[in-house]
């Protein structure tokens, strides 16, 4: 479930380029002494009666909104300078060997290494010149890219782009399923929601994530059930009737096993197949009693920013999406190293 729009992002991008760029005029134009952190931390922004809302406040709940906006920004950047590099690496040989690009990736298709890395079973000839396009047949952007393969092998190339940095936030775990070690030094919280085709596909993941970190993870599972997945509430309640029985990992799992996008899920009959104990998880189920705890952990997600599932804090820090496990692992090892203060 993806809520946030690349358009929203590009407009946000732009906003915020405007707002620096009008910050810098100001100060050029009038100079004013400089704040301290401590200080700006707790500036009052508005007030509401005699209640103030600071600084700290506001960047607290949109702190996942412009990282999400800084990771899209890095995106683009890499993603252009990329690009740059391709051009000089191509038009540097095109110079070196006296001819220029488009004749370069031709004669490139001839070469029987070029080829191979291309995945041709020998050279090939291009006769693309007669076409204003010199990229758009397949054997030509495929020697191309077979060909920047080779050229990257042979440049020293150097990136010096970073990540953004990750914020740290203060999301709480409330009282809601855990697994994991009760006093871990590594708390993952997740806002998920049984109808997301990526929440199932987290799950062996955090399980991997969680074997390979014995007495060092605990997880958290609180719900954010999505407005367009009608079974998704109902759902989350489902699997908190049969938390009262201590069975919600077994139920949580049945959920993702049986999930699919043209089959509703029968409660009932799947805590049978569990061996819940079934008069107390139907009365459970007809009262709707867990519904009020499901919509206050959606509401809590909206707080801190999270607009899709699923959505990992990692001590506070976000990981949005269905992850490898390299990506968790690399937040994990960096707050279980020696020197990190989390």
């Amino acid at each position: 479930m993806k809520i946030t729009s690349i358009a929203g992002i590009v407009a946000g991008i732009g906003a915020l380029l405007f707002f620096l760029f009008s910050a810098s005029t100001s100060r050029h134009t009038t100079a004013k002494p400089q704040s301290s952190a401590s200080d700006t931390h707790t500036q009052v922004v508005a007030t509401v009666g005699t209640r103030p809302i600071t600084l700290a406040e506001v960047e607290q709940t949109v702190a996942l909104s412009l990282y999400q906006l800084e990771e899209q920004r890095t995106k683009l950047l890499r993603e252009s300078t990329q690009h740059l590099i391709e051009e000089e690496l191509l038009a540097a040989e095109a110079a070196r060997v006296g001819v220029t690009v488009s004749d370069l990736i031709e004669r490139a298709g001839e070469s029987e290494t070029v080829a191979k890395l291309a995945g041709f079973p020998g050279p090939i000839r291009l006769t693309g010149k007669s076409s204003p396009f010199p990229f758009v047949s397949e054997e030509m952007l495929r020697v191309r890219r077979a060909l920047l393969v080779q050229l990257r092998r042979k440049a020293e190339i150097h990136v010096s782009l970073s990540q953004p940095e990750l914020p740290v936030l203060d999301v709480s775990p409330d009282d809601d399923p855990w697994t994991g070690t009760a006093h871990a030094p590594v708390t993952i919280i997740e806002f998920s929601d049984f109808e997301c085709p990526y929440c199932k596909n987290s799950v062996p993941v955090l399980k991997a994530l969680l074997a390979k970190y014995p007495g060092k993870v605990k997880l958290v599972y609180r719900d954010f059930p999505g407005p367009n997945h009608h079974q998704a509430l109902p759902a989350a309640v489902a699997a908190q009737c049969a938390a009262e029985q201590g069975r919600f990992w077994d139920y949580h799992d049945a959920l993702f096993t049986r999930q699919s996008p043209t089959t509703r899920w029968n409660y009932s009959s799947l805590a049978k197949d569990l061996g819940l104990h079934q008069p107390p998880f139907d009365v459970c189920l007809k009262d709707n009693r867990y519904r009020d705890e499901v919509l206050k952990d959606l509401q809590d997600g909206l707080k801190v920013g999270v607009t899709s599932t699923p959505t990992f804090f990692i001590n506070g820090r976000p990981l949005i999406g269905a992850r490898p496990l390299a990506d968790y692992q690399e937040i994990i090892d960096r707050l279980l190293a020696p020197s990190a203060s989390s």
